[in-house]
Protein backbone atom coordinates (compact mmCIF):
# COMPACT_ATOMS: atom_id res chain seq x y z
CA UNK A 1 0.00 0.00 0.00
CA UNK A 2 1.27 3.64 -0.52
CA UNK A 3 0.42 6.01 1.67
CA UNK A 4 0.64 9.53 -0.22
CA UNK A 5 1.50 12.62 2.12
CA UNK A 6 -1.75 14.49 2.13
CA UNK A 7 -3.18 11.00 3.49
CA UNK A 8 -0.92 10.74 6.40
CA UNK A 9 -2.47 12.82 9.09
CA UNK A 10 -4.98 10.95 11.24
CA UNK A 11 -6.77 11.16 14.83
CA UNK A 12 -6.62 8.47 17.75
CA UNK A 13 -9.55 8.53 19.38
CA UNK A 14 -8.76 6.21 22.84
CA UNK A 15 -11.05 4.38 24.93
CA UNK A 16 -11.46 7.22 27.61
CA UNK A 17 -12.70 9.17 24.85
CA UNK A 18 -9.36 11.47 24.33
CA UNK A 19 -8.25 12.20 20.79
CA UNK A 20 -4.88 13.12 19.56
CA UNK A 21 -3.62 14.16 16.37
CA UNK A 22 -0.74 12.80 14.52
CA UNK A 23 0.98 11.86 11.14
CA UNK A 24 1.48 8.67 9.74
CA UNK A 25 5.76 7.69 9.67
CA UNK A 26 5.22 3.98 8.21
CA UNK A 27 2.36 1.59 7.68
CA UNK A 28 1.73 -1.71 6.76
CA UNK A 29 -1.37 -3.88 6.39
CA UNK A 30 -1.46 -4.37 10.31
CA UNK A 31 1.20 -2.24 11.51
CA UNK A 32 1.66 1.64 11.74
CA UNK A 33 3.79 3.97 13.40
CA UNK A 34 2.63 7.32 14.27
CA UNK A 35 4.27 10.36 15.34
CA UNK A 36 1.73 11.84 18.06
CA UNK A 37 1.21 15.36 18.84
CA UNK A 38 3.01 16.44 21.86
CA UNK A 39 4.91 12.85 22.58
CA UNK A 40 8.37 12.27 22.50
CA UNK A 41 7.96 8.89 20.58
CA UNK A 42 6.80 7.56 17.67
CA UNK A 43 3.56 4.95 18.72
CA UNK A 44 2.81 2.35 17.21
CA UNK A 45 -0.54 0.51 16.53
CA UNK A 46 -1.46 -3.34 15.47
CA UNK A 47 -4.30 -4.17 13.95
CA UNK A 48 -6.03 -7.10 15.33
CA UNK A 49 -9.26 -8.62 13.13
CA UNK A 50 -10.12 -5.05 12.37
CA UNK A 51 -9.40 -3.38 15.09
CA UNK A 52 -6.35 -0.93 15.89
CA UNK A 53 -4.82 -1.59 19.59
CA UNK A 54 -2.18 0.47 21.25
CA UNK A 55 1.02 -0.06 22.69
CA UNK A 56 -1.08 -0.05 26.02
CA UNK A 57 -3.05 -3.15 24.70
CA UNK A 58 -6.17 -1.10 24.20
CA UNK A 59 -8.32 -0.56 21.51
CA UNK A 60 -8.59 2.80 19.70
CA UNK A 61 -10.12 4.02 16.72
CA UNK A 62 -8.25 6.12 13.82
CA UNK A 63 -9.55 8.36 11.80
CA UNK A 64 -7.75 9.38 8.74
CA UNK A 65 -7.82 12.91 7.57
CA UNK A 66 -8.81 12.63 4.27
CA UNK A 67 -12.24 10.69 5.38
CA UNK A 68 -13.17 14.60 6.92
CA UNK A 69 -13.35 15.87 3.24
CA UNK A 70 -16.60 17.13 1.58
CA UNK A 71 -17.72 14.47 -0.87
CA UNK A 72 -17.32 16.20 -4.49
CA UNK A 73 -20.70 17.03 -6.56
CA UNK A 74 -21.31 13.56 -8.60
CA UNK A 75 -20.85 13.97 -11.95
CA UNK A 76 -23.43 14.86 -14.57
CA UNK A 77 -24.26 13.60 -17.56
CA UNK A 78 -23.32 16.61 -19.27
CA UNK A 79 -19.96 17.02 -17.40
CA UNK A 80 -19.05 13.47 -19.82
CA UNK A 81 -20.21 14.66 -23.08
CA UNK A 82 -17.44 16.44 -25.21
CA UNK A 83 -18.18 17.93 -28.30
CA UNK A 84 -17.73 15.79 -31.82
CA UNK A 85 -14.40 17.81 -33.04
CA UNK A 86 -12.72 16.85 -29.40
CA UNK A 87 -13.48 13.55 -29.48
CA UNK A 88 -12.56 12.70 -33.26
CA UNK A 89 -9.32 14.53 -32.28
CA UNK A 90 -8.58 12.05 -29.50
CA UNK A 91 -9.73 9.20 -31.17
CA UNK A 92 -7.05 10.15 -33.48
CA UNK A 93 -4.26 10.54 -31.05
CA UNK A 94 -4.43 7.24 -30.07
CA UNK A 95 -5.00 5.63 -33.06
CA UNK A 96 -2.09 7.31 -34.31
CA UNK A 97 0.13 7.88 -31.78
CA UNK A 98 0.11 11.09 -32.01
CA UNK A 99 0.19 14.07 -29.45
CA UNK A 100 -3.27 15.56 -28.78
CA UNK A 101 -1.36 19.04 -27.35
CA UNK A 102 0.23 19.67 -31.31
CA UNK A 103 -1.21 22.33 -33.29
CA UNK A 104 -1.40 20.66 -36.30
CA UNK A 105 -5.04 20.19 -37.64
CA UNK A 106 -6.20 16.50 -37.22
CA UNK A 107 -8.83 15.28 -39.46
CA UNK A 108 -12.42 14.41 -38.53
CA UNK A 109 -12.59 10.41 -37.83
CA UNK A 110 -15.43 9.00 -38.81
CA UNK A 111 -17.70 6.93 -36.01
CA UNK A 112 -18.57 3.45 -36.44
CA UNK A 113 -21.47 1.56 -34.66
CA UNK A 114 -19.46 -2.02 -33.61
CA UNK A 115 -23.03 -3.25 -33.54
CA UNK A 116 -24.18 -2.38 -37.04
CA UNK A 117 -20.61 -3.34 -39.05
CA UNK A 118 -21.57 -7.19 -37.43
CA UNK A 119 -25.34 -6.25 -38.71
CA UNK A 120 -26.23 -6.47 -35.33
CA UNK A 121 -28.76 -3.26 -36.09
CA UNK A 122 -30.16 -2.20 -39.27
CA UNK A 123 -28.40 0.95 -40.89
CA UNK A 124 -30.38 4.10 -41.85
Amino acid sequence: MIITLENRKVTIRRGDEKTVEGVVLSRTEYKMRVALKDADDAAVFVCVDGTWISEDCEPVEVYWDWWRRPPKEPASESNCICPKELAARLIHSLVSGEDVESEVEMPVVPTVNVTEERGDVGRP
